[in-house]
């Protein structure tokens, strides 16, 4: 019975013990720690100073938007495009996703420019007049297609931040 319970404190000890012979192994432990720490601060920050989870549109939401479509579009990331949008809100959501796809399915790349020509409030609703040029490349050996235009993006605020909720002309990304 003794040496059971020698045993189970020396197991218990151990670690003790090597951490008091290993000063380095102690600070890399409080490092580690205080860097988790950081991290949380910093993520913490990273969400309040986010655009899309301002409480009122201005000028930083408009581009915070227009980044994620740019990224989205030259990403090639169907899920990064319609995370822009709001499924609930958007009239004929699941026509336009069908688009949105169809679009990704036909162009191995897309290049484009956006510009912010205008960006307003309308009551709760954020509105941005954009120009739009777009080069996307089908598969293979085909000659890219060349778009431009002037496109009006309408945006509400939800709980997941601010999202389009209508788009004009709609028929710009088939």
């Amino acid at each position: 019975m003794k040496m059971t319970r020698l045993l189970l404190l020396a197991f218990l000890c151990l670690p003790l013990c090597l951490s008091a012979q290993n000063p380095a192994s102690s600070a890399e432990n409080t490092e580690n720690q205080g860097s988790k720490a950081q991290k949380k601060v910093k993520n913490k920050k990273s969400d309040q100073s986010d655009p899309l989870s301002a409480s009122t549109f201005s000028e930083s939401v408009a581009e915070a938007v227009m980044r994620r479509l740019a990224d989205a579009l030259e990403g090639h990331s169907r899920k990064l495009m319609l995370s822009a949008f709001d499924s609930d809100k958007m009239d004929d959501y699941q026509g336009f996703q069908g688009q949105v796809e169809a679009f990704f399915d036909h162009y191995a790349s897309v290049r484009v420019h956006l510009r912010i020509l205008q960006s307003t409030t309308e009551g709760e609703k954020g509105i941005m007049l954009t120009d739009i040029e777009m080069e996307s490349l089908p598969g293979g050996e085909a000659a890219p297609v060349r778009k431009h235009d002037e496109m009006r993006f309408e945006l509400e605020r939800s709980n997941k931040g601010w999202r389009i909720v209508e788009i004009k002309p709609r028929d710009f990304f088939s």
